[in-house]
């Protein structure tokens, strides 16, 4: 009897505590936070405005936990905690003095692992406490250190094992990179350290990444949504595809083409997997792995059947996956239990067209994979129906958590929103369907065809997948050349520039190094620089061909 009483009391508390996080006392906002969600489905702003944020971890508590891409004075995580219940926050402190800026972030037994570029650390937690106790100590280190594609995102499994990825320091393992017809080299030395995931033990600190680490899968670019499905006991990613197909092998692809392939794919990985980077790409039009252009590919040459592990689906290309999270929770109607949710940060690298992804899409599965396609679920981040650059983007949903209650958290890099997406819809069957067909019919011999002014043509062709359209550029990938300095400067400064690239400039702060444009004839350089100065700095054109072969000289 005092079992069945226990029993009863446990049922009710428990059931009290699930729906008061579900949304009875939620301050739900009346426009769900500036997105679209399917009927049936509320939001309430957590927080706003607390940094550029990443990924983000719910304790059970309710207490929540953020990466920051940059820091909040010197720290790079930050804590919040909602005292009143109405789901907004009335506690924010930040923590966590590292090296370099934050993206992955993971709650594991009683710590929070942190990781910056270069390793992966943990604070202790408290029960009771907001704030870790004490410094943070280091599990993994000894990564190597690199400009682009540095993040050291991580997921656990159910076995003691942290498995960290390792995105390539390069878009195609290029003999010089980012150039035009370019080869690639063979063997990429890039394969044996990076684009890849490392297995390491998650209870143990004092690790590197050569002497304790294991190389699990290899042939991965780079795949910041990283997860462990423990229902089906393996390693999800979605990897983000490479780049300038077009502006690199324009006797291959058209713009077009160059802006909707590669995919970006949905793997299963295993012990032992490769996806085959940087030989390969996915193609979603052809449904097939395709040679890449730098190992003697011309975008229809298919690789050998069985060489490389191939997606388990795959999505428009450049849309730029950042998390992926596997619904395991009670709220949501039943459909959505089990199938992975995605966040797709948004394009860059589909200029001249409009930019795509900036959203939240749900894939069903059946058994470990996905059960058909793919269908929007969260939408209205960009806040414009055509974005011509990412810079102009409202939002940009980048992480995901699972609340205790089933609740749907979702993080924004832009000035950092976190919305809490609940289901309070009595009937399922009112969900609209906005499953999206894989596209397989698109003509890939369709030219991309437009005239221009000799300047315009030469900057879509070789500067507008980088700089865009608007010469914003990328945040935190490619500077704006809008009232540039280095545009209003003195032209020789401007042509070297042009001729090098930018890796002669000291603490940039930017991922991606402009390569050098030297293969251009020096009137071809002097008539982009006079369309990008006046186009965007209001400068004459005044740089001669002349000009541009003194520098060269």
């Amino acid at each position: 009897m005092v079992k069945s009483i226990c029993k009863v009391i446990c049922f009710l508390f428990l059931g009290a505590f699930a729906i008061h996080l579900s949304g009875s006392e939620l301050d739900f906002d009346p426009g769900n936070g500036g997105i679209q969600l399917p009927p049936g489905f509320q939001s309430v702003i957590v927080a706003d405005n607390i940094g550029r944020a990443r990924q983000i971890a719910v304790r059970d508590n309710g207490d929540i936990y953020v990466s920051l891409v940059e820091p909040h004075d010197r720290d790079y995580v930050v804590a919040m905690r909602d005292n009143d219940g109405d789901g907004r926050v009335d506690i924010i402190k930040y923590f966590g003095e590292l090296d370099d800026r934050c993206k992955g972030l993971r709650l594991y037994g009683d710590h929070l692992f942190v990781s910056s570029s270069t390793k992966v650390v943990r604070f202790k937690l408290d029960e009771e406490e907001l704030l870790p106790v004490g410094p943070y100590e280091v599990v993994v280190s000894g990564f190597a250190t690199q400009r682009s594609h540095r993040d050291k995102v991580f997921a656990f499994d159910d076995h003691g094992n942290l498995f960290v990825e390792v995105g390539a320091p390069s878009n195609a393992c290029q003999e010089h990179a980012r150039t035009p017809g370019s080869q690639g080299i063979n063997p990429c030395p890039h394969l044996e350290r990076s684009a890849g995931i490392w297995r390491f033990k998650a209870d143990r600190v004092g690790q590197t990444q050569l002497a304790d680490g294991y190389h699990f899968a290899t042939g991965i670019r780079n795949s910041i949504a990283l997860t462990w499905n423990a229902r089906r006991q393996q390693l999800y990613v979605v990897q983000h595809g490479r780049d300038q197909l077009f502006q690199l092998w324009p006797q291959f692809y058209n713009e077009k083409q160059g802006a909707e392939l590669p995919a970006e794919e949905f793997l299963l990985v295993r012990d032992g997997s490769n996806f085959g980077w940087p030989y390969a790409y996915y193609d979603h039009f052809a449904g097939a792995r395709m040679v890449a252009p730098e190992y003697g590919g011309d975008g229809r040459t298919q690789v050998s059947e069985g060489k490389y592990d191939d997606p388990i689906l795959a999505f428009p290309g450049h849309w730029g996956p950042n998390d992926i999270l596997f619904y395991t929770g009670g709220q949501f109607p039943k459909r959505y239990r089990r199938g992975a949710f995605i966040a797709f940060h948004g394009s860059w690298n589909r200029a001249p067209l409009p930019q795509q992804g900036f959203n939240v899409v749900f894939v069903p599965f059946k058994g470990d994979r996905p059960a058909g396609g793919y269908e929007i679920f969260a939408d209205g981040f960009k806040g414009v129906d055509v974005l011509e650059s990412p810079g102009d983007a409202r939002w940009r949903p980048t992480g995901f958590e699972q609340g205790p209650d089933g609740s749907l958290y979702i993080s924004d890099s832009r000035k950092g929103r976190i919305w809490r997406i609940v289901y309070t819809g009595k009937d399922s069957t009112q969900i609209e369907s906005t499953a999206v067909a894989i596209d397989k019919g698109e003509s890939r011999g369709q030219v991309w065809e437009d005239k221009f002014g000799a300047g315009e043509a030469l900057y879509r062709k070789n500067c507008l997948v980088c700089h865009q359209a608007n010469g914003r550029g990328v945040p935190d990938l490619q500077p704006s050349l809008v009232d540039s300095k280095k545009l209003r400067g003195d032209a020789a400064e401007t042509i070297r520039l042009v001729l090098e690239g930018s890796a002669w400039i000291k603490n940039s702060k930017y991922d991606m190094i402009m390569m050098p444009l030297n293969y251009l004839s020096d009137e071809e350089i002097s008539t982009v620089i006079n369309f990008i100065r006046s186009q965007f700095a209001n400068e004459p054109g005044e740089i001669t061909a002349d000009n541009v072969a003194a520098q060269r000289r």
